[in-house]
């Protein structure tokens, strides 16, 4: 009987710390696990610690400045000499003497278009209107129609060999029934009035020398 009594308790005994065993086991991972959560929680309301020594962020390079293009200057044009207004009329100055009729009606609507534009008229020369019918009798002769002679060459070659100095040098062509109508083709021509009408020109010699279809027109043109 004290045997069995004996047991029992033991098989309590022995149940009992078991439980208490596992009771303080569960105590201990309880307070372990409470004790993890308050150091966490504490870790999230604590302020992160300031670095003593914050890294340096460089500042950015400013862009670099694109050069501009260089620009260009045109080339200086050479300007025609000024063309001085005379005071008195030269007495030595040649006159339209030699000249024909049809002739004297050219330099009369050349000089006429130009006094319409502010311009000075234009002085005949009797050695330029010598070459400029020259010229006339040769595109009638050789049967060409050129600023460039078969004879005398280029034109302003011509005027020069010819003795005439001059700063700058043109000419007119025409082939019409007459001179008044010579005329109108030229006015009608950019490249033609233009000549008519310039500043560069001081002098001009005229050669209208009739042919089966009417007539050839030269105009020589210089500044002196």
């Amino acid at each position: 009987m004290d045997k069995k009594i004996l047991i029992k308790s033991c098989a309590v005994l022995g149940l009992s710390v078991f439980l208490m065993t596992q009771f303080s086991i569960g105590q201990a991972h309880a307070s372990w696990g409470a004790a993890r959560l308050v150091e966490l929680r504490a870790q999230q309301n604590a302020t992160p610690p300031v670095p003593t020594n914050p890294p340096v962020i460089p500042e950015p390079e400013p862009e670099p400045e694109l050069e501009k293009p260089p620009v260009t200057q045109p080339d200086p044009q050479p300007q025609p000499p000024e063309i001085s207004e005379p005071t008195q009329p030269d007495e030595e100055q040649e006159q339209p003497t030699g000249m024909s009729q049809e002739e004297l009606l050219m330099l009369q609507m050349v000089n006429e278009a130009r006094e319409k534009q502010g311009l000075k008229p234009l002085q005949p020369m009797a050695k330029l209107n010598e070459l400029a019918r020259l010229k006339s009798q040769d595109i009638i002769d050789n049967n060409y129609f050129s600023h460039t002679s078969p004879t005398y060459g280029s034109f302003a070659n011509m005027v020069y060999d010819a003795g005439i100095r001059f700063y700058s040098v043109g000419e007119n062509l025409a082939k019409a029934r007459n001179a008044k109508h010579a005329y109108y083709l030229f006015m009608a021509s950019s490249g033609h009035k233009a000549n008519i009408l310039s500043t560069n020109f001081t002098h001009v010699g005229i050669g209208v020398v009739p042919y089966k279809y009417g007539v050839v027109v030269t105009q020589l043109f210089v500044m002196q």
